[in-house]
């Protein structure tokens, strides 16, 4: 078990560092197969793979002329981002996908065949110290045009999956612009389908300021969300029952929602976590999180380093998994409001384990999250289900919809009124490091007689024992 960890971290160190692959590669592994080093060879076979992947992966781009003015055509190939004053597209052409940046105004479809006009440029790599060419190149995309100027050659002549996906997604939005006033319309699409489309910048930033974004963005916290309703309304079920069916229900809101990558990852992980906090096999589990985030790596290497939300997902699932047995024997029971008690675990288990994450990329700590989350999360399953049965059930059951959206807006407007609720914090690369191995070692006290038997069995890597010189007695 403990050669599936390194091999797995060997690839992701690969990927990590990213170098082009040495000619001398293949020597290397021989010799090591002739002198029968078969672990040596296996980590070195992951980390070559990891260099292989990222180089085989960066060639896919397409050469263009830059700054220079040019006309191709090219076919929308992903959802279309409707923005305030804009809209942007993603084409692909002759020179790969390129991102266009439109009229708002313009009427276009996923799957149209379209005529581009305009400067094609790479992206800026420092947009306030922002690498905006690395955020777009994890979607494939290696070029933009600011100001493009598109017409319509060919509208989309068949239905494809994807295409359905997305016209289904857009009808929810429409319905729920038909049941609520905004900011309670686009709450709740973004609750839904998390999609952020005309919400008001103050309820924006209120709910970044306190720690509650991941509700309107597809995440793991809707997952749980999904996973909390299902397991209410089918009470009566047995236990495994209601596992099959709340995963079910994973899959299909995955598919209602576009089923793009993000979400894709984020119904993995939370099935996943299903089945690790309800059948109690966090080992078999921790393994298979590891494999689907290697699998994920290596279809496109570039999440690893470049996307944040693949960080933050893969993170607080590894939370719940660890610190949420922790945090269960440290809070008093609350026999009376039992769903406050579990909001709080989940709270606290999630931004433990993403906490150094959140100081690396962004350089603040938001202190009232746990509070806010605690406080909105009465609210947040039924804002979640009745929204979700507004949309066939209409009026009557939008308006006990509009009462919980709106109770969790108004504990986010009058929380972020607080002063000093965010604390600037910047953490080094070195910082966070040594930040998560502090969090490994936490974890690998806690867990000696468990962990430590299910990944290393019969001997001990020697920098655990630096770590924890207690851990060999737990070992047979």
């Amino acid at each position: 078990m403990a050669s599936v960890i390194f091999v797995v971290l060997s690839f992701f160190l690969g990927v990590a560092l990213a170098w082009s692959l040495p000619s001398y590669a293949p020597f290397v592994l021989l010799l090591l197969l002739l002198f029968r080093r078969y672990k040596a060879f296996l980590f070195l076979l992951a980390f070559f793979l990891g260099l292989w992947r990222v180089e085989f992966f960066e060639a896919q781009r397409i050469r263009a002329p830059e700054g220079e003015f040019v006309e191709i055509s090219g076919e929308i190939v992903e959802e279309i981002d409707v923005r305030q004053d804009h809209q942007k597209i993603t084409v692909l052409t002759k020179y790969g996908r390129v991102l266009l940046k439109v009229n708002l105004y313009q009427e276009l479809h996923y799957g149209d065949l379209l005529n581009v006009k305009g400067v094609i440029e790479s992206p800026s790599t420092d947009i306030n110290g922002f690498n905006y060419a690395a955020h777009l190149s994890r979607y494939r995309i290696w070029w933009v045009m600011n100001r493009a100027n598109v017409d319509v050659i060919n509208e989309r002549d068949s239905v494809s999956i994807r295409a359905f996906l997305y016209d289904l997604k857009n009808w929810v939005e429409i319905r729920l612009n038909e049941l609520y006033m905004e900011p309670e319309s686009s709450f709740a699409a973004g609750l839904i389908l998390g999609s952020r489309r005309g919400m008001p910048e103050d309820l924006a930033q209120a709910f970044q300021a306190v720690g509650l974004t991941h509700i309107v963005a597809i995440s793991g916290y809707n997952i749980s969300l999904i996973i909390a309703i299902m397991f209410t309304f089918f009470s009566f079920l047995h236990l495994k029952s209601r596992v099959i069916i709340t995963t079910l229900a994973i899959f299909l809101f995955v598919i209602l929602v576009g089923a793009s990558a993000a979400v894709v990852r984020a119904g993995i992980m939370g099935a996943l976590a299903l089945w690790a906090l309800f059948t109690g096999r966090k080992s078999q589990v921790f393994f298979a999180l590891l494999w689907s985030a290697f699998i994920m790596v290596f279809i496109n290497p570039y999440i690893l380093l470049y996307d944040v939300g693949f960080q933050l997902s893969f993170a607080s699932t590894m939370g719940l998994l660890i610190f949420v047995p922790m945090l269960e024997e440290l809070v008093p029971k609350w026999n009376r409001i039992p769903i406050l008690r579990e909001a709080l675990l989940l709270t606290l288990a999630a931004q433990i384990s993403t906490t150094p994450l959140i100081l690396f990329h962004f350089g603040r700590f938001s202190w009232i999250s746990p509070i806010a989350n605690v406080l909105a999360a009465p609210f947040l399953a039924p804002a979640m289900f009745f929204s979700a049965a507004s949309i066939i059930f209409g009026a009557p059951v939008a308006m006990i919809a509009w009462v919980n959206l709106r109770l969790v807006e108004l504990i986010a407007l009058w929380l972020s009124a607080l002063p000093w609720i965010e604390i600037p914090m910047t953490l080094s690369f070195t910082a966070f490091l040594f930040l998560n191995l502090i969090l490994a070692w936490i974890s690998m006290r806690y867990y000696k007689h468990i962990l430590v038997r299910a990944f290393v069995r019969n001997h001990l890597p020697k920098f655990l024992l630096l770590l924890d010189p207690e851990l060999k007695k737990h070992v047979k």
